[in-house]
């Protein structure tokens, strides 16, 4: 009996062993692999269906090129796509990303195997097969990859693939993103702890020491992932030799993370003069004026559109207004944009006239001051709708921060650090911090973060990807708006 015991309990243990390893390895033993395998089964299935269609008209198509083809293409997609980075492991990449870098992928790809074929002169193939194979392999590889993504997401939540992470510091900043990190495990990690800088926050949760005693930790806690320093007020020769003692015990990634929102639009260059290294500051892209002139031809030809395609629906709201209650269709307001530059922003009435004879004030849920009518298109955004005019005449842009009241401006300025950052650009319709929910009254530090990620991380394609993320969520109801 004991030895049936001890084997069931050397079995449970195996077992557990097994299943840590599992999932410790999740992407290396299964969603690596299986990536690989529909890739490659997407790019196989494209070139068959492609066949197919063009083999239903008459044709001198030969099998066995086609046969060779799809090998030649399956191992072009996959260099091109490990070249992209679409193989590596990522903590969490946005949905708008992975799919813009399958199709500039799968784009390469059909460049490279062009180029390719334009030297070979004794084979003939089909330009219909390949135009048919690329529109097939873009829309098989995204959809693939979309839903490799929701599985992976899935399974962190059940605590596969996790990075396993240790910060070094219990500043409040520190606490918040651990706290996130943890009530959202598909964001990849596993906090192991915390090592503090003074012995006062010992008693903290999950505190596991004190960063004197990092190189013991780094053993104790088992095997570490990533590092991040969170210790804003340690001195430079004091950081460098943890970052010394970090990497002569274990192989981790460092990470080291500002304090809140002090080096939120801190701009470096790193260069080397004369064995040296030099940190030149760097101003944001949107104070550039090639950028501004780029990004206003953006605007002024997607408003100008939205303007042509929304104007039934801009009228059906209009007469909504005026027949909810009396008063004017639209309503001016003084907001301040960038550099401070004040302007009135257009929206369609909500509220009753007089609603703010007393004063400024947020808009609550069922606010008695909204109007029946108003409380729908407030709900839907769509009372945002004029706004496009703002942005055709150059007010505003389609993306930026917010523009606020400037009493509010007022304000914050003088409570949030780094706020008056915010108005180095031309607001927004809609804006990075808009998309993730921070709309009305909420956190004002929480967006001033947001906006200014925005303004340092600039470019077309994040304002592209911010207007379809808008547009999707306007569909779902995903709202916080009253």
């Amino acid at each position: 009996m004991g030895v049936l015991l001890c084997n069931s309990s050397k079995h449970k243990l195996a077992r557990h062993k097994c299943l840590s390893i599992f999932r410790r390895y999740w992407y290396e033993l299964v969603l690596f692999p299986l990536t690989l395998l529909l890739d490659v089964a997407g790019v196989s299935a494209a070139y068959s269906a492609s066949y197919w269609l063009r083999s239903l008209a008459p044709n001198s198509l030969r099998p066995q090129v086609y046969v060779g083809l799809t090998a030649v293409s399956c191992l072009i997609v996959v260099i091109i796509f490990a070249f992209f980075g679409l193989y590596r492991q990522k903590r969490r990449e946005s949905r708008f990303d992975e799919a813009v870098l399958v199709l500039l992928g799968v784009g390469t790809s059909l460049g490279v195997l062009l180029a390719g074929v334009f030297f070979i002169r004794s084979i003939s193939i089909s330009r219909l097969v390949l135009l048919y194979t690329f529109g097939i392999t873009a829309l098989l590889l995204v959809l693939v990859r979309l839903g490799l993504q929701g599985f992976d997401e899935w399974m962190r939540n059940r605590g596969f693939g996790l990075r396993r992470l240790l910060i070094l510091g219990t500043s409040l900043s520190a606490q918040t993103l651990g706290e996130r990190l943890e009530r959202n495990l598909s964001l990849g990690y596993e906090l192991v702890g915390y090592l503090t800088d003074t012995k006062d926050d010992l008693e903290g949760p999950k505190v596991l020491g004190t960063v004197d005693e990092l190189a013991k930790h780094l053993v104790l806690a088992g095997p570490i992932d990533e590092v991040w320093l969170a210790l804003p007020e340690k001195p430079g020769q004091e950081v460098a030799h943890l970052i010394a003692t970090i990497k002569s015990q274990a192989a981790v990634e460092i990470r080291i993370l500002p304090d809140v929102l002090e080096f939120f639009t801190l701009r470096l260059d790193v260069d080397s003069l004369g064995g040296m290294t030099i940190l030149t500051l760097r101003d944001t892209s949107l104070r550039k004026p090639s950028n501004r002139v780029l990004k206003r031809t953006f605007d002024l030809i997607l408003s100008g559109l939205a303007l042509v395609i929304f104007s039934p629906l801009i009228l059906l709201i209009a007469l909504g207004v005026k027949l909810s209650s009396p008063g004017p269709i639209l309503y001016k307001q003084e907001r301040v944009s960038r550099d401070g530059d004040g302007f009135g922003i257009y929206k369609f009435r909500s509220m009753y006239i007089d609603s703010e004879a007393t004063g400024p004030g947020w808009t609550r849920p069922e606010d008695q001051r909204v109007t029946p009518w108003g409380r729908i298109i407030r709900k839907t955004s769509l009372d945002e709708l004029p706004q496009l005019f703002n942005v055709f005449l150059g007010e505003m842009s389609l993306v930026g921060p917010r523009p606020e009241r400037p009493y509010y401006v007022e304000q914050f300025s003088q409570d949030i650090p780094k706020y008056l950052d915010r108005h180095l650009v031309k607001t927004g319709i809609t804006g990075w911090a808009q998309i993730h929910g921070l709309r009305g009254d909420t956190s004002i530090p929480e967006r001033i973060r947001y906006d200014l990620y925005y303004i340092e991380n600039w470019s077309l394609l994040l304002d592209l990807r911010i207007l379809t993320v808008t547009v999707w969520q306007f569909f779902r109801g995903q709202y916080n708006a009253y």
